[in-house]
């Protein structure tokens, strides 16, 4: 018999990410996560599976980000054991791994050239640090006396870019490219300056890297503004390919060298704005667009609340010439491919489902997929790129999720107030019961431009063992639908994108019989939360409300969020300088006196994103009206706490909106 989901169900999922194929397509490697309730802690170890005997050993306890060797005979890692974040390695026939690094604010993203004689990676400088004292590993000691040291000295701000979501105020350090040498443990910077690196790849000869990277003198000014560059790999003058007009990401080589192909974009539509391929000589020259009519979301996957860890969606050339990535497409997220010459985009896979991280083998042959679908959180699966047939290769969660009653999503499609189509689903409760009414939840996704779409949801699963119907939607603003529609709703924040969401209600409600239309509530966190603050700004038809880490003042966002310097006048086409009465439109603390619905207002207190200020003005200003709400604020949380924040809050939060919903939505 299976039981509903509760709360702590949560504390018992595995977490699968980052799946790394062989080169010979034999075997993955990933990372599996795992809540410590005890320590409050999500603990990572590295797994290998073989593909065809499904056999599956841990290779280390701690460690992430695996990266195969190009003979496959090897596999390097970070892990923090030694103290900091430094790269491992495991060798033939693995045993016990052997420390490469000893960088003093420890690496990221190691990558192997394909020579297999160095790697490279990212490590951060300070303005204070020499070659010696950067690649000497700080002691815990040391540790604990600079950030005592950093306790009484005052943090001086001098540009935009200062603090970060999950970080705080940022380091006085910029990321460097370094390459290590295997055979002689010689390590060499090759980049310096305050510039951000990002996206480093080695040509196929071992003898250049590619990168990106805004080295403009005003980056502040131009944050969206990024370049390609090639580096010499010992070193030397790099060369810029791009001419600082757009934005640049996902470098790749051509199979020759002789080509970089990366996604670009102008910017027209801002942070809406969808990529495309284009190829440049290395040497310099001018891009190619490889199609001119793609209108894909590159990159992007289907929004969860059941991942953990990092995954590569980098887009991968195939010896074939093919250019493999993942894009998200109407509430799915699958492998396409565009020759790396130029011409249509092929669809690879047809999953009902999400993939939220892939690997190709050296033949181009197998793909390892971490995937997931409404039932289940993730696996890793390989899929046959010739056959399209794909097979799944773990079940970490399977004791667990086979004891559950879970909700399968259906899928709906509407027309909004204009002829628009939005795509939607609908989950009924557990035990559900013909010809009875349940009450429903609405809920809204963050972003605004990304995609609900076909994945594991367990605060959904919650909300349906509770007795409740879940209605989520991509309203105009989303991903998955081409420019036209992801741009919708920049300029018109609480217009058409509000009207989406209420049409869908509209249409669950006289399409599925089962929906109560007088015991209807919404949430949503981020851009899903202003736009629960909009909606019960706008009408009184929710009987209860859960706002979370939401924005309620442009204003105040614009100058307080760790994006407000660009994310306002991007979203809205103007700013509080010049036009400060579109701020006040916009704004649902305009509207504050219109609001009759309970409001709970759930926020993280170390939220940079959203940050706590939103919630405290609109708290204030509900209670100085007599209204009826309350704030829950989270020690310790940022802008993840729904995804990745202490598992006791995690708890915590969940718990609150299902009883807040209990409290003032009747059972009958």
């Amino acid at each position: 018999m299976k039981r509903p989901v509760v709360s702590r169900d949560l504390l018992q999922l595995q977490f699968l990410s980052d799946p790394q194929i062989s080169p010979d397509g034999q075997k993955v490697a990933y990372a599996k996560t795992y809540i410590d309730e005890d320590n409050q802690a999500y603990k990572t170890d590295l797994y290998l599976t073989f593909v065809d005997s499904k056999e599956t050993q841990r290779l280390t306890v701690g460690g992430s980000n695996p990266v195969w060797s190009p003979d496959g005979r090897k596999l390097a890692f970070i892990s923090n054991r030694s103290g900091s974040r430094q790269i491992w390695l495991l060798s033939d026939g693995f045993g016990e791994a052997e420390q490469l690094t000893t960088m003093r604010w420890g690496v990221s993203n190691p990558k192997w050239s394909p020579d297999g004689k160095k790697l490279l990676f990212i490590s951060a400088v300070g303005e204070e640090d020499t070659p010696e004292s950067l690649r000497k590993e700080m002691e815990k000691g040391e540790r604990e006396k600079l950030l005592k040291e950093q306790q009484n000295k005052p943090y001086v701000v001098d540009s935009l870019r200062f603090k970060m979501n999950g970080v705080g105020l940022l380091p006085k350090r910029t990321g460097q490219l370094f390459v290590l040498d295997l055979a002689t443990k010689e390590v060499k910077q090759l980049t310096s300056g305050d510039y951000p690196i990002n996206s480093p790849i080695w040509s196929p000869c071992s003898q250049h890297i590619a990168f990106v990277s805004n080295r403009l003198e005003d980056r502040d000014m131009q944050p969206s503004i990024s370049d390609l560059y090639v580096i010499p790999a010992n070193g030397g003058e790099m060369v810029k390919l791009t001419a600082s007009n757009g934005s640049t990401r996902s470098p790749i080589w051509s199979l020759d060298g002789q080509h970089l192909i990366y996604l670009w974009h102008d910017g027209k539509y801002k942070g809406a704005t969808l990529p495309r391929f284009y190829r440049i000589p290395a040497q310099g020259g001018e891009p190619v667009c490889l199609n001119n009519e793609m209108e894909l979301a590159v990159g992007v996957t289907a929004n969860a609340d059941s991942r953990y860890g990092s995954n590569s969606l980098q887009p991968v050339l195939a010896t074939n010439g093919y250019i493999y990535f993942s894009a998200a497409e109407a509430g799915y997220a699958n492998l396409y491919r565009i020759s790396s010459e130029g011409g249509p985009v092929e669809t690879v896979s047809e999953l009902k489902g999400a993939i939220f991280g892939f690997t190709l083998d050296n033949r181009g042959r197998r793909a390892a997929l971490a995937f997931t679908d409404p039932l289940n959180p993730g696996d890793v699966y390989v899929f046959d790129l010739l056959t399209k047939e794909h097979e799944q290769l773990t079940d970490v969660n399977a004791e667990l999720l086979a004891g559950l009653a879970l909700s399968q999503p259906e899928e709906f499609n509407y027309a909004s107030f204009d002829g628009t189509k939005v795509q939607g689903w609908i989950m009924k409760p557990i035990n559900f019961e013909p010809g009875k009414k349940y009450p429903t939840i609405l809920e809204i996704h963050g972003g605004p431009h990304t995609m609900f779409g076909d994945t594991f949801f367990f605060e959904f699963q919650l909300l349906c063992s509770r007795g409740y119907v879940v209605v989520y939607t991509n309203p105009r603003g989303s991903h998955g639908y081409g420019q036209e529609f992801v741009n919708g709703c920049r300029g018109d924040y609480g217009g058409g994108d509000y009207k989406d969401l209420m049409a869908a209600m509209d249409y669950v409600i006289t399409n599925m019989p089962y929906v109560d239309a007088d015991r209807l509530g919404v949430t949503g966190g981020s851009y899903g939360g202003f736009m629960t603050n909009w909606i019960v700004g706008h009408t009184d038809r929710f009987k209860a409300a859960v706002t979370q880490r939401s924005i309620s003042n442009w204003t105040s966002f614009t100058g307080a969020a760790d994006i407000g310097s660009y994310f306002t006048e991007n979203e809205h086409e103007a700013n509080p300088w010049d036009n400060p009465e579109v701020m006040v439109k916009h704004s649902p603390l305009t509207y504050v006196k219109n609001i009759n619905t309970p409001l709970l207002i759930l926020h993280g207190e170390e939220d940079l994103r959203c940050p706590m200020e939103q919630a405290e003005q609109l708290y204030v200003f509900l209670k100085r009206l007599g209204k009826t709400t309350q704030l829950v604020r989270f020690p310790g949380s940022n802008h993840e706490l729904s995804r990745s924040g202490r598992p006791a809050l995690r708890i915590a939060r969940l718990d609150a909106i299902v009883d807040w919903f209990d409290k003032y939505i009747p059972r009958e």
